[in-house]
């Protein structure tokens, strides 16, 4: 995937710099949660090829599972990793944000709760790392204006999962994000910014808005 991205002359930089003003035809990586297969399978890739990505982390599973208690039932289990491999990826190039301590619905909690989950994630991440984390990434996605208003003003970002490319008008708080499962024929990643994968990007966000609404 990244040898097709830099092929189709694209650049893949950190969230601070596909912001600025001054760049075009760029990307960031991300990935959320924490998950052993990162440590196993991404960073390898990403060491390789000398590019920066992103981690949101979800501090109070570090070491464990991701068995959180807003896990819907069935759904897969997974390894996460721990400090250690968190670090080797921080020292790889990854940098290390706020998913929460405890991966949850933040539109059902208080302001109290939501602040207190986000604190305790940074000072989490600050004592490992020596840095507060400056992006952030909604649970699920799930947000409302509420939630947006409280977040928002603590990060320089944060992201969702709207399936939209980045467009002029940007709401720092509620930034769209590409899920890779819709891109996994490899041949996508060489054309990412022609038309054609705008208007596929675009139908498959209506069909979820749409989907979601039934």
């Amino acid at each position: 995937m990244i040898a097709e991205i830099l092929d189709g002359d694209v650049t893949i930089c950190s969230l601070d710099q596909l912001l600025s003003p001054n760049i075009d035809n760029a990307l960031a990586i991300t990935f959320d949660d924490g998950m052993r297969s990162v440590y196993n399978n991404a960073l390898p890739v990403l060491r390789d090829a000398k590019v920066p990505s992103h981690l949101y982390l979800t501090t109070g599973y570090v070491a464990g599972k991701n068995n959180w208690p807003t896990q819907p039932a069935g759904a897969p289990a997974f390894e996460m990793m721990n400090w250690q491999e968190i670090e080797a990826c921080a020292e790889a190039g990854m940098q290390i944000e706020n998913h929460t301590v405890s991966h949850p619905d933040l539109c059902r909690l208080t302001q109290e709760q939501i602040e207190e989950e986000c604190e305790t994630a940074d000072l989490s991440i600050e004592k490992q790392f020596g840095r507060r984390p400056r992006h952030f990434a909604y649970p699920y996605g799930n947000y409302d204006a509420r939630v947006a208003g409280i977040v928002g003003e603590k990060y320089q970002t944060c992201v969702t999962t709207v399936l939209l490319p980045l467009g002029r008008k940007l709401r720092a708080a509620e930034l769209p994000r590409l899920d890779s499962y819709y891109l996994q024929n490899r041949r996508d990643y060489r054309h990412f910014f022609s038309p054609t994968a705008s208007s596929y990007l675009r139908l498959r966000h209506w069909l979820r808005v749409f989907r979601s609404r039934l």
